[in-house]
């Protein structure tokens, strides 16, 4: 059998591995932690317009990926990372019209219809004070925890595990399911969660699209730092078969850097003597403290390597 694998040409080598990297970019794909942003175009009418030119913007990247509306009018940008943007739509005989101000979510399908106005396409009509955008395509229900949150919010060990129980209907787990009793010692115990009175063995957690679970107790392998975490959603319910699991979702998605170089630096300190006591406790009734000091430290980094098209981040926590 290795005689016969010795004997395959690098060629086609080659072209089976890139089989193999195909079908593995595949399945982490279908796990996703980006976005998309679709719509109609039309004209005063209400007609479908043909062949529009539509741009979806990254504010903060400075990219943009064009393409043209179908026979329906209508246009589709999968695969977008969670941020801002902004749609621009052009055809000649029509003022051009622009919508700013989309925050994408992860896992979100934003729908952006555009009503284009006759005029010169040297016109701009610019709309900036834009509904929330309705994920009408979907029933599936779950709660976005933004960046704020996961930066701003006291933690415990500073896990961002913790804050699943942010979105309605999910509660800590039972005592003797998988693990329990999240602590400063036990991080990986604030992965186990109960949604809408589900096993949380039967949970999964997904890394920019890539599973993340650890099969022995079923809690979460890799656990990002706060400062790499943009957002992430928890799904409890009618969400796709694409996931994988029957109980509760948690999709990370990971920050990128921009064309501006950031930087930060932390360092976290817990020590006993700062620990209070309770109003109706009394010194002498008090149990012995053990000595407790934890300091945590790290920092981040983020920038382009070429602006508008290639960027870094990295964190050390």
């Amino acid at each position: 059998m290795y005689e016969r694998l010795m004997m395959i040409k690098l060629p086609e080598r080659i072209a089976f591995l890139g089989v193999l990297l195909a079908v593995a970019s595949v399945s982490a794909v279908a796990q996703v932690t980006t976005g998309t942003i679709l719509g109609t175009v039309t004209d005063p009418s209400g007609a479908a317009v043909v062949g529009a030119t539509v741009t979806v913007s990254d504010i903060d990247k400075g990219t943009s990926v064009v393409r043209k509306t179908d026979e329906t009018g209508g246009f589709q940008f999968p695969f977008l990372i969670p941020g801002n943007y902004k749609v621009t739509v052009e055809q000649p005989g029509f003022k051009k019209a622009e919508q700013s101000g989309i925050t994408l979510q992860v896992d979100q399908r934003a729908r952006i219809d555009i009503q284009l106005s006759v005029g010169n396409v040297s016109e701009t009509v610019e709309v900036t004070a834009a509904a929330p955008l309705v994920q009408s395509s979907s029933a599936e229900t779950g709660q976005v925890i933004e960046q704020r949150a996961v930066q701003e919010l006291p933690l415990n060990g500073r896990n961002f595990a913790q804050l699943v129980y942010l979105a309605p209907g999910v509660t800590p787990g039972q005592a003797g399911e998988n693990l329990s009793g999240a602590s400063t010692f036990n991080p990986r115990a604030a992965s186990n969660y109960n949604p809408l009175g589900q096993r949380a063995n039967a949970n999964g957690w997904v890394l920019d699209g890539i599973d993340n679970n650890e099969y022995t107790f079923n809690t979460v392998i890799v656990q990002p730092s706060l400062e790499s975490v943009r957002e992430f959603k928890v799904l409890t319910g009618s969400f796709s078969a694409e996931f994988g699991r029957g109980a509760g979702v948690v999709s990370v998605s990971t920050r990128s850097g921009q064309n501006e170089l950031h930087g930060t630096a932390f360092w976290f300190h817990r020590n006993i003597q700062f620990d209070a006591r309770g109003y109706f406790q009394t010194p002498q009734a008090l149990p012995k403290k053990l000595p407790f000091r934890r300091h945590q430290m790290g920092a981040a980094a983020s920038g382009p390597i070429i602006r508008n098209k290639l960027f870094f981040w990295a964190d050390y926590a």
